[in-house]
């Protein structure tokens, strides 16, 4: 369910963190306002605050450092509003984490953007910024009725085999130069459909019309395929097409990677091994994305998250 990218055709899925700021099971070393031990932990009573910048420091569990009405114990960003979520289980709450998807990898930050390694789409180049995240713990407003919102997961099912179900959100950046990144799992695909999808658009709603491009995941008369497409203000689809194998595997997680460069645009689908991973580009029309949208047809599918990365 969590992923990462380290280039757009190479990904790895971070291990599961267990006991997470919890204060149990450490040693009677500890004071408030002192140092964590070296493995996280503090006594029984306090949290160790990973997000202090001076390092891990303990807190009273009962207290609430940033006055968000978060206690310290359940708080996974002490030091802003918010931090009631921690999508990657590394302690640090979505909302203050240089990379919500992947724990901090050895060299987290190698170009000092804070955007660590894990969502940073060129991590030679500094200037990229987390301008989106969601990782589905909350209903999303304007979401259709066929979009529920459970586990950490926003789980659609098509109203009919060959419907187009979207979910839209708004970005804050007007920028042609950034990476779409997404989580998700296939739970079935629907008896009877055509076609079946599940990906990411990047849409550029303009006065004259509006241009798509659409990464992800596609199955048509029993074939599956990584399809890159742009549907332009006149109704024109130009696509890049690369034929893998069971792109629909509900024993599967999938990540997706839509990185725009102006008029170029990669995309890459991660699976569990090479037969269901690959990347392919294709030549755009450099507009500018103000939406990114996940599509599902023929299949009901699970958005495990939805990060977008502005780049310098």
């Amino acid at each position: 369910m969590r992923g990462s990218i380290s280039s757009l055709a190479s990904f790895t899925l971070p291990a599961a963190l267990c006991g997470v700021l919890l204060a149990c099971g450490a040693s009677q070393t500890t004071q408030v306002g002192g140092p964590c031990e070296t493995d996280g932990k503090c006594d029984s009573g306090q949290i160790c605050d990973r997000t202090d910048p001076g390092g891990p420091v303990c807190l009273d569990t009962g207290g609430d450092l940033d006055g968000d009405g978060i206690p310290n114990g359940k708080d996974f960003c002490q030091h802003l509003a918010g931090g009631d979520h921690d999508e990657d289980l590394d302690g640090i709450g979505d909302e203050c984490d240089p990379c919500p998807i992947a724990k901090p990898p050895a060299q987290a930050d190698s170009d000092g953007d804070a955007v660590d390694a894990s969502c940073d789409p060129d991590t030679r180049t500094p200037g990229d910024k987390i301008i989106l995240f969601n990782g589905f713990n909350a209903p999303v407003a304007g979401a259709g009725a066929n979009w529920k919102f459970q586990g950490g997961e926003a789980v659609v099912t098509p109203t009919a085999p060959d419907a187009v179900e979207q979910l839209v959100f708004p970005l804050g950046a007007a920028t042609n130069h950034m990476a779409v990144l997404v989580g998700y799992r296939i739970d079935a695909v629907a008896a009877g459909a055509a076609q079946s999808d599940a990906g990411v658009r990047s849409r550029s709603v303009l006065p004259l019309g509006t241009s798509t491009v659409q990464c992800g995941g596609s199955r048509a008369t029993g074939v599956d395929a990584l399809v890159l497409a742009q549907t332009d203000t006149a109704g024109g689809t130009t696509e890049s097409i690369k034929m893998l194998t069971n792109v629909f595997n509900p024993a599967s997680q999938y990540r997706i990677a839509e990185v725009i460069d102006r008029a170029t645009t990669n995309c890459a689908l991660a699976g569990d091994n090479q037969d269901n991973s690959g990347a392919i580009q294709l030549g755009t029309d450099g507009s500018v994305p103000t939406q990114a949208v996940l599509i599902a047809r023929g299949a009901t599918v699970r958005f495990s998250y939805l990060l977008v990365v502005a780049r310098q």
